[in-house]
């Protein structure tokens, strides 16, 4: 089936390219990207809670609102996409809390290969630059999320 964006989604999307535009600052992308799959997030709860707005008073984490989506959706199919948010996570966490480090190549390396591997993405050969392989993955995964929020 063809499915045609709407206005909203692509509204999204050239907030993405606005924002993550190709360059050569992984550290940007990470954080530019973590704040748009957080929006991507908070929209699929208030899509599918009946009532999202008194969950604001609790100001959940990044953390604790990827557990409350992976929880509404039971579809096993969905597993890789919040495995994927995850490790989004993990990177941004590393990334924010300690100087670069073996961990933060090795969380990237894993966040990239979780997309690159995603049953969703059509197989393609990889960039060689890594810093274009992370714009690619976190792409895939907006893509992905954009499509649970029914953008």
């Amino acid at each position: 089936m063809l499915r045609i964006g709407t206005r909203e989604y692509f509204s999204s999307l050239e907030q993405f390219e606005k924002h993550l535009p190709v360059g050569r600052d992984d550290e940007l992308l990470i954080l530019k990207g973590h704040l748009l799959i957080e929006r991507l997030l908070d929209k699929f709860l208030t899509n599918n809670l009946a009532r999202a707005d008194r969950l604001k008073s609790l100001k959940p984490t990044f953390a604790e609102k990827l557990a409350f989506a992976s929880a509404l959706n039971a579809d096993a199919k969905n597993d890789w996409l919040w495995e994927a948010v995850g490790a989004l996570n993990r990177l941004r966490n590393e990334l924010v809390h300690q100087l670069p480090s073996e961990k933060f190549d090795e969380l990237r390396r894993s966040f990239i290969t979780l997309l690159e591997k995603s049953p969703e993405l059509p197989e393609l050969e990889p960039p060689a630059d890594i810093h274009k392989r992370l714009h690619r993955a976190i792409f895939s995964l907006h893509e992905a999320m954009s499509h649970r929020t029914d953008l």
